[in-house]
């Protein structure tokens, strides 16, 4: 995946998916490039990324949520550990650049397979509490990459979706 440590290059890298298991990305990528062929045009895909700190390590989880407007969807999620990130800042800025390296990877999968896909992230932030001060340069991250990006509260796949599987 891009933005992976030496450490996670080294390691298969597996996404989880609620009804298919463990999964390969390269299986992931196609079985969203299969879901979404029919109808590119119906559907979104949002990638979040969320962390929580535990004991001496810091869990991460990166999730891609593929939507089918008005019709539900289904998500696949990727958990590693780093070492303790203590600093609230390393750690939201490490969030959004594994998130901003999974989405460009995605997108230039399925930009190689004619599918135009709309990928927004989502960052686990908010103009409340102390990641206030990151909304704003965070939000200038995803544009210079050229993604839409949310923060909360409407960063469901980040406050959500991510979070649900750092705990």
């Amino acid at each position: 995946m891009g933005g992976t440590t030496a450490r996670q290059e080294a390691q298969a890298v597996y996404f989880c998916s609620p009804t298919k298991g463990l999964m390969e990305k390269g299986q992931v990528f196609a079985d969203i490039e299969q879901a979404v062929s029919s109808m590119p045009r119906g559907y979104e895909i949002v990638v979040g990324a969320d962390s929580q700190i535990r004991n001496r390590q810091t869990s991460f989880v990166i999730a891609i949520s593929v939507i089918r407007i008005g019709s539900g969807g289904t998500f696949f999620y990727y958990r590693f550990q780093e070492q303790h990130v203590s600093s609230l800042q390393q750690r939201v800025y490490m969030e959004a650049f594994h998130a901003v390296c999974l989405a460009a990877e995605l997108r230039e999968y399925l930009k190689d397979r004619m599918l135009p896909v709309p990928i927004c992230l989502h960052f686990d932030i908010g103009p409340n509490g102390p990641t206030n001060k990151y909304v704003k340069l965070l939000l200038q991250l995803a544009k210079a990459n050229d993604f839409e990006a949310h923060v909360k509260p409407n960063s469901f796949g980040a406050s959500s979706v991510a979070d649900r599987f750092t705990k």
